[in-house]
């Protein structure tokens, strides 16, 4: 997507443009929600998501019916629109200014409903897009996308009895090209509907309505007061529009995690039919071109496997395997497991670790494959590789200076250095790294107290729009004194007890690694994981069985200890200099 453009365009496309706030609209000269009906009956009290929202009509629309909106655009042009429109209006939009493959909000804020509006053909990867968007729904909530139908690429000729139109390359569409009045160009591309249904299945949504919406008969009349979407230009198409259509919506949704949800589940799989042999050779082609690609980044990546390795057995460490599929992960405010028939799959190691260390291990590590639901993006996989280390009777302080030497060495022996360019910008591992308490962090770099961003539920808000971005320039930044509130397996502070021995590094902005002296009080850590089976019960997520054998090995008496957990994956991008995690694993 092309934000030059796009801020070029806006007001220019606003002016021109006539969207209502009075109906959720899907396209131009479309009719609009109240004659179509995708829309749930009613919107009040849902959480709704827009992405690529221009100047955020249809969110407006919905805020106005009790709707709890967010929404998202690249251009910070059209977004100046939207807040105008917002405030003209009365209506509070929580707005963020984005690319449409990464939504700058915590992994686990999930939404009842996903729109967005003829943004999809502008997404540089769209099956990431959809990957990315799908991964916000909640379970029972909706997907609904209208997006360029791939009829709108082929050449329009004049429409009368005998003539219709040429379609240059269904299959395989070439992008389109615009100019703005400045020079910057956009492109956009129409894929075939049989690849967003596939892409929308694929993300385990269940598509209940795909429409191909036409133009209301206007006999001869002017669109403008009849459709929530209009402009002249797009009037002097209204024929073309009628027989030939432009766009197409697709409404997906969620299952409930539900037996009844997922009762068709065995015999889809018993179906012979899913196992044919479908040859593809431009997606094999293309994995070729890929993989080969990705050659340097996996050397990298294996050196530094090997150095972690090194560094461990040097310190005296041991190397621990547990279990990847478990009968209950760790009750966290807003990380979600992935169910595995009736177990799941581990969010972290942690708490088989930390009964390793009441069993009177004293310095482990493991590094192996971690599951979290609903995280996908450039920084973020559903599947990912996890570096924890603990060490009884130590501190926060001394899991840090194992971190820094450790950082030190992986780099040295990965790519012969230990400055790495990336993101712009040269992050020194040799320097002294900067530490910054989360309270300072906030009022230097968002201008708010901390205390209060939590009471009004805004703390990741903050921290991923206006913290975030300031850590870690030149060299990695610790982030230390977490609150106690987001921070459910830390020791508090002497003396301080609503802060907590915990600290993350980050570099160019990218979390990197968290730790923390640990929580070894067997009545308070029941405490707080029952007031978060209390919040997650609240919200409508999934409460997961009490840990009984961590609980009862914490009674047995664990050591004070600390540990640190490392995205592996994110320590190679930055090894790499890569922009995409995908970019550092093979598959």
């Amino acid at each position: 997507m092309n934000i030059t453009y796009w801020n070029e365009l806006a007001d220019h496309y606003q002016r021109e443009t006539h969207i209502t706030t009075d109906d959720f609209h899907f396209g131009p000269l479309l009719p609009g929600d109240k004659a179509l009906g995708v829309l749930p009956d009613s919107v009040a009290g849902l959480d709704c998501l827009e992405i690529g929202c221009g100047a955020a009509q249809n969110s407006l629309y919905l805020a106005q019916r009790g709707a709890r909106c967010v929404a998202c655009d690249g251009s910070e042009q059209q977004l100046k629109h939207a807040r105008g429109l917002a405030k003209k209006l009365g209506c509070h939009l929580e707005l963020h200014c984005c690319d449409l493959e990464e939504l700058p909000l915590p992994p686990a804020r999930l939404f009842d409903l996903v729109h967005s509006t003829h943004a999809l053909a502008f997404a540089g990867d769209q099956q990431r897009a959809i990957r990315a968007w799908a991964a916000r729904v909640k379970p029972g909530g909706v997907l609904l996308i209208s997006t360029v139908h791939p009829l709108a690429g082929s050449e329009w000729l004049d429409i009368d009895d005998d003539s219709g139109i040429f379609v240059k390359d269904y299959f395989h569409p070439a992008a389109e090209v615009s100019e703005s009045d400045r020079g910057s160009s956009g492109s956009s591309r129409a894929e075939p509907i049989s690849a967003i249904v596939q892409y929308l299945v694929d993300c385990g949504l269940i598509i209940d309505r795909v429409l191909e919406p036409t133009p209301p008969a206007a006999a001869g009349q002017s669109l403008r007061d009849s459709v929530p979407y209009w402009s002249a230009a797009w009037e002097e198409h209204a024929a073309e529009l009628a027989k030939v259509p432009y766009t197409v919506i697709f409404r997906a949704k969620r299952p409930e995690a539900t037996a009844a949800a997922f009762a068709f589940a065995p015999t889809a799989r018993a179906n012979a039919d899913r196992c044919l042999d479908r040859p593809d050779p431009a997606a094999a082609a293309s994995e070729r071109r890929a993989l080969a690609a990705r050659r340097d980044s996996l050397a990298v990546r294996a050196r530094a496997f090997r150095s972690i390795r090194d560094f461990f057995a040097q310190a005296d460490f041991l190397e621990v395997h547990t279990p990847i599929r478990i009968p209950t992960p760790a009750l966290e405010d807003y990380i979600d497991a992935e169910a595995a028939g009736n177990h799941w799959l581990r969010t972290s190691p942690e708490l088989h670790m930390k009964r390793l260390l009441a069993a009177g291990y004293e310095r482990i590590y493991q590094l192996g494959a971690c599951f979290r639901a609903g995280e996908s993006g450039q920084r973020h996989r559903g599947e990912f590789t996890m570096l924890e280390w603990y060490r009884a009777n130590a501190g926060w302080r001394q899991v840090l200076d194992d971190c820094v030497r450790l950082f030190r060495q992986v780099a040295q022996a990965a790519i012969g250095t230990q400055q790495c360019p990336f993101r712009g910008q040269i992050i020194d591992l040799a320097a002294p790294w900067e530490e910054i308490s989360v309270d300072e962090a906030f009022r230097r770099y968002a201008g708010v107290d901390l205390d209060q961003t939590i009471a009004e539920g805004r703390f990741e808000n903050v921290l991923v729009e206006k913290v975030e971005p300031q850590l870690g320039i030149g060299r990695p930044t610790v982030l230390s004194e977490y609150p106690l509130a987001c921070s459910g397996l830390s020791q508090p502070i002497p003396g301080r007890p609503n802060r907590v021995e915990r600290w993350e590094v980050y570099a160019a902005g990218l979390e990197l690694g968290n730790a923390c002296s640990e929580l070894i009080d067997p009545a308070e850590q029941l405490r707080r994981f029952l007031a978060c089976a209390k919040l997650r019960a609240r919200e409508g997520r999934e409460v997961y069985p009490m840990d009984q054998p961590f609980l009862d090995a914490l009674r047995s008496g664990m050591p004070p200890s600390a540990g640190v957990a490392i995205g592996v994956d994110r320590l190679v991008m930055l090894l790499t200099n890569a922009s995409d995690i995908d970019q550092v694993n093979a598959f």
